[in-house]
């Protein structure tokens, strides 16, 4: 009997527990997932959100009258930094443009996927995103993530505006709904030229890890560098994530390289940086857009000093820019990142591209995005045939006394 007793009450304290958690997790008799991140629809843990978010109420709001704009990005894994500052961007021009309207009296909304800067997750990210019927797409930041996707969004006549990802292999895909409005390789290669010729270097190091961004920046300038009177003195090969990159250190010290130009991200570049100083090379070093964060600053601490940047528009060096690092620094608690005004002018683009078609007609915005000519803090927004920005916005940034400044190559 006393054991009896002994498992009723062990029962009732199990479903009194229960019982408490679900009351903790409700709200207003709604389900309420925690967020750490503290931010309406990015999903830390690598899941996507589950409902599109209107970021004016900071709630799940979405309905059959709004724009729904599904958003593409890494929310996991090395690259989150990047997602998560791409996807708060979208959010800022969102609740602007909400707050003053909407677009053609509907409001818009977001809904993110995770892609995690792979090429299977994007892919299920993808289908995720076609299956909430959205409207249109922004986001990209990894091409090799961003180039599987885009096929699936073409077929359902699904607009992809891609914010960040700018390898060549995105737009010589042929996709007609497709922009880039990351300047591409080609563009970095120029400024790479430009930014050697100041310097007054003539043999250059090149360092790739084989993926479609890396990869094709490294080959762009093979090509590119050799016509402008630059020799490449290697070509280095990394793989991701490596901590030993001695041999890497040891073939540039060999080649005779005046001037290394890491192709990658900022988490690997860091490493290849401190290795480079340490084992006693002294020529010039810059970094592409992939590397353009603040974090490669911190993580690669004194042996950062005097590296170059080939960088995206970064808002600071903005026209305007200390507006928006206020209203971004006030909505998020944190500063805007690399992609910022890239991510942000995308949705104002869409917004006017829209209002310009009078609908959300596919066509009629898609022809009004190939035309348009729009100002915006990244720069000049105007295309190509391709689809590619028909003007560079790439600028020169160099470390120095732990912070970026801005280079003028006169």
């Amino acid at each position: 009997m006393r054991g009896k007793i002994f498992k009723l009450v062990s029962m009732f304290l199990a479903m009194l527990l229960i019982a408490t958690v679900f009351a903790a997790c409700s709200k207003n008799g709604e389900s309420v997932k925690e967020d750490p991140t503290g931010i309406p629809g990015f999903a830390s843990s690598g899941e996507e959100s589950s409902e599109a978010i209107d970021v004016v109420e900071n709630d799940t709001v979405s309905n059959d009258s709004d724009i729904v704009i599904g958003v593409l990005v890494p929310t996991s894994g090395s690259e989150a930094y990047y997602g998560k500052d791409m996807f708060q961007s979208y959010q800022l021009a969102v609740s602007e443009i909400n707050a003053a309207g909407g677009v053609l009296g509907r409001r818009l909304s977001l809904y993110q996927a995770d892609d995690g800067c792979d090429a299977d997750m994007a892919s299920s990210a993808a289908s995720k995103i076609v299956s909430k019927g959205v409207d249109f797409v922004v986001g990209g930041y990894c091409s090799s993530a961003t180039i599987p996707a885009m096929q699936q969004f073409s077929d359902e006549n699904l607009i992809f505006m891609v914010s960040a990802a700018n390898s060549t292999q995105i737009t010589e895909a042929g996709l007609t709904q497709t922009f880039m409005l990351n300047s591409p390789g080609t563009h970095a290669a120029i400024t790479l030229t430009n930014l050697c010729k100041f310097l007054g270097s003539q043999k250059v190091a090149l360092i790739h890890q084989g993926d479609a961004y890396t990869q094709n920046l490294s080959e762009i300038c093979e090509k590119s560098l050799p016509e402008n009177g630059i020799e490449i003195a290697t070509v280095q090969v990394m793989e991701k994530g490596a901590t030993d990159v001695s041999a890497i250190v040891t073939a540039i010290r060999n080649s005779g390289a005046d001037f290394v130009y890491w192709c990658g991200y900022h988490d690997d570049g860091s490493n290849v940086i401190k290795q480079l100083r340490s084992g006693g090379y002294e020529g010039n070093i810059a970094v592409g857009d992939g590397s353009a964060s603040v974090e490669l600053i911190e993580f690669c601490g004194e042996a950062g000093e005097g590296i170059y940047v080939t960088s995206p528009p970064f808002v600071e060096f903005a026209v305007g820019g200390e507006k928006f690092v206020e209203d971004y620094t006030t909505m998020f608690n944190v500063p805007p990142g690399t992609y910022a005004t890239l991510c942000y002018d995308t949705i104002y683009v869409l917004k006017d591209a829209i209002e310009a078609a009078g609908s959300a007609d596919f066509e009629a915005v898609r022809d009004n995005i190939q035309n348009i000519d729009y100002s915006g803090l990244s720069g000049r927004v105007k295309f190509t045939e391709s689809r590619e920005l028909a003007e560079s916005n790439f600028i020169v940034l160099q470390i120095e006394n732990g912070a970026f400044k801005l280079v003028t190559l006169e």
